[in-house]
């Protein structure tokens, strides 16, 4: 028969995200190493002892502070639905991390009651920071689709609301564009032809003082 020193908690503690164990009545029987960090990080001191907190009054206040129903966890607890996960903002002041909160019905080999649940907290703060950004990042870009109705004589578009726009002002409120008034060489020459010479003229660069 083949021997091995590795035991089921020392698989638990190689794990990077944070696992509790919960017996049927929603008390906890035992964490991991990163649980424990992670719950210093919060702020939750050294010697505080996970093992007998009853985990199900924890979730049901998260859940509550959520808007969320407090009893999800009960259906993984009797086995009728043996798998739940939620993301969730870490309720801690001092770890401002989301977490991706996966529960998971713990069964007997045969047809008795299930024992508990295990409960795992993986870190998605990096992930989730870039999905908000993503999604900041989308609700600012407004794009310009479809046949836009423009003016033939003064250039002026009509907006939704059949209001006549100028173009600076529709592409002000549909994108994010600004605009600087400048004016171009042709508009020069015909608005203001007696200084128009000036854009016929090469430009004059100044020379180099001659190498010694």
């Amino acid at each position: 028969m083949f021997n091995s020193d590795i035991t089921s908690l020392d698989v638990i503690h190689s794990l990077r995200q944070a696992i509790a164990v919960v017996d049927s009545k929603g008390r906890i029987l035992s964490v991991n190493h990163v649980w424990i960090q992670n719950s210093i990080e919060g702020g939750v001191p050294e010697s505080f002892n996970w093992i007998g907190v009853n985990f199900l009054q924890i979730f049901a206040a998260l859940s509550e502070a959520d808007g969320h129903s407090p009893n999800q966890l009960d259906p993984v607890l009797s086995g009728t639905v043996p798998h739940f996960r939620s993301e969730f903002q870490s309720p801690f002041e001092r770890s401002l991390k989301w977490f991706l909160f996966e529960a998971s019905t713990i069964f007997h080999h045969d047809s008795h009651p299930p024992k508990g649940m295990s409960i795992c907290l993986t870190d998605i703060t990096k992930s989730k920071m870039l999905e908000l950004d993503l999604m900041e990042a989308l609700t600012q870009i407004r794009t310009l689709r479809g046949l836009l109705p423009i003016c033939a004589v003064c250039k002026r578009i009509r907006d939704e609301h059949d209001i006549w726009n100028s173009v600076e002002s529709f592409l002000e409120k549909h994108t994010h564009a600004e605009f600087t008034h400048d004016i171009c060489p042709d508009c020069i020459r015909r608005l203001y032809p007696k200084y128009s010479s000036v854009l016929d003229d090469p430009p004059v660069h100044p020379k180099s003082s001659p190498s010694k």
